[in-house]
């Protein structure tokens, strides 16, 4: 999986959205304070307010940033971000974009208009990308620590979830005992952890919209077009086979070349 997929679940599934938006606001501010841009030199400790004051509205315009190009994208374009990785993908690369623009017409404000510069404009692009990347990067591998840590940690409380299947359909689950889900047509069935044999039950669904279900939950990955597996009972056979396994019994699930190299990477 690569780091952008970490990070998009750890901003928008994890629920730190909030916490990276304002706590990145605060480090662009803070940056910019402790580097003095825009050539004023502080001499006192009046001048340092006067700047930390003037920077201000740089930090609070990404938060702004941030929060209006989530929305533009989830209620404006109606694209489901926590479920598409790749359209969040685009959701940065706009907000990278406005606040460049944003940050730039600030700057040319202050000067009257008469400050542009190509050289200064591609300095910006440069600046502002760094400073996201210096907070992305770490909120990355802290949200890859917590998926990781999720398929290979001991099991908590037991936690109910309620599975909605087509029409009035659902199953009341226990999240930590269900091994697999494998698609049959217009149903699901799901696989649970029983004595020796694992116990089944059958809802009408779609693999995809239970997988959209239990997409807060790492551990369940999909492996097949016919398959979802938790990957704490699955362990690799080779790159076309995964076996799952729960205690004596045991199941070989195929694997798809598309999350081939994704599973292959969770799985060792």
């Amino acid at each position: 999986m690569k780091i952008h997929t970490y990070f998009h679940w750890a901003y928008h599934k994890f629920g730190w959205n909030h916490k990276y938006n304002l706590g990145t606001g605060l480090f662009i501010w803070l940056f910019l304070l402790l580097t003095r841009p825009f050539g004023v030199y502080v001499t006192d400790f009046k001048h340092f307010l006067a700047l930390a004051v003037l920077l201000l509205p740089v930090g609070v315009s990404f938060v702004v940033v941030s929060y209006f190009t989530d929305y533009l994208f989830r209620k404006w374009l109606s694209l489901d971000l926590t479920a598409k990785p790749n359209i969040d993908a685009w959701a940065w690369i706009a907000k990278l974009f406005l606040f460049v623009h944003v940050v730039y017409v600030m700057i040319l404000i202050r000067c009257n208009w008469e400050c542009f510069e190509v050289i200064e404009y591609v300095e910006q692009w440069f600046a502002s990308a760094l400073m996201i990347l210096m907070t992305y990067i770490p909120l990355a591998l802290y949200g890859r620590s917590k998926f990781f840590h999720s398929l290979v940690g001991e099991k908590g409380k037991d936690e109910s979830l309620s599975i909605h299947g087509e029409g009035k359909d659902r199953l009341i689950v226990n999240v930590d005992e269900i091994i697999l889900a494998k698609a049959d047509d217009n149903y699901v069935d799901f696989f649970f952890l029983d004595s020796e044999v694992p116990s089944k039950k059958t809802i009408r669904s779609t693999l995809t919209s239970i997988t959209d279900q239990l997409s807060s939950h790492p551990q369940f990955q999909r492996v097949h077009r016919s398959f979802l597996v938790n990957l704490k009972f699955a362990e690799k056979q080779n790159s076309k086979l995964l076996i799952v396994k729960n205690g004596n019994w045991s199941m070989e699930v195929p694997l798809s070349p598309s999350y081939k190299d994704s599973i292959q990477e969770l799985v060792s």
